[in-house]
């Protein structure tokens, strides 16, 4: 009888006839047809609720990937400002540098330029060219420093004075001169007895 009683439960009781122990089992069947429609309820719930936690971890994970979309669009961003300072002070001390060996404005900028882009042979061409205008300015210079010949006759009869030429190349160590100079004094010479 202890089968009875588990199934029937609070239904069972001691000494029941057969028709009452089939109207329990009905009842209790009744009770297990509610019960599984319960369950089956609870159980409807339950997937709906999980799809929906399904759709929110979905639109979560959207919201996650566009957040990591943003934040690496921010670093390169941050990167290329940071390329382009780097850039920006590589150039500036180039070019002061060259501005402070003497290059023009133009130049100085060209040349640092082509040093931070790595562009050597605009960088050996910008050289030559501060090398050209250099030497015009050497040459330049040295036309300023060159005493002005003096006006008219100097009283030797248009004649230079070799002996002091030749004394004075003799004196600051250039030979060349001196020889120059003795040269032209013995033509003098050689002309001024064919005359």
């Amino acid at each position: 009888m202890s089968y009875l009683s588990d199934l029937l439960g609070k239904a069972y009781k001691e000494g029941m006839t057969e028709d009452e122990i089939s109207a329990a089992l009905e009842t209790v069947g009744q009770g297990n047809d509610a019960e599984v429609n319960r369950l089956k309820a609870a159980l409807s719930k339950a997937n709906s609720e999980a799809a929906d936690y399904k759709k929110q971890l979905r639109s979560k994970q959207s919201d996650d990937e566009a957040a990591a979309a943003a934040q690496k669009e921010e670093q390169e961003r941050i990167a290329k400002e940071n390329a382009d300072l780097k850039r920006t002070i590589a150039l500036t001390e180039r070019k002061s540098k060259l501005l402070a060996m003497g290059y023009d404005e133009t130049l100085a900028t060209e040349t640092a330029t082509a040093m931070v882009d790595g562009d050597m042979d605009k960088v050996l061409a910008n050289q030559n060219k501060y090398l050209e205008v250099q030497k015009k300015a050497i040459q330049a210079d040295a036309m300023r420093k060159t005493p002005r010949p003096a006006a008219g006759d100097d009283g030797t009869g248009g004649s230079m004075d070799y002996a002091k030429k030749i004394a004075e190349a003799q004196a600051s160590g250039n030979l060349t001169a001196a020889a120059y100079y003795t040269r032209l004094q013995a033509q003098e010479a050689a002309n001024q007895t064919d005359d």
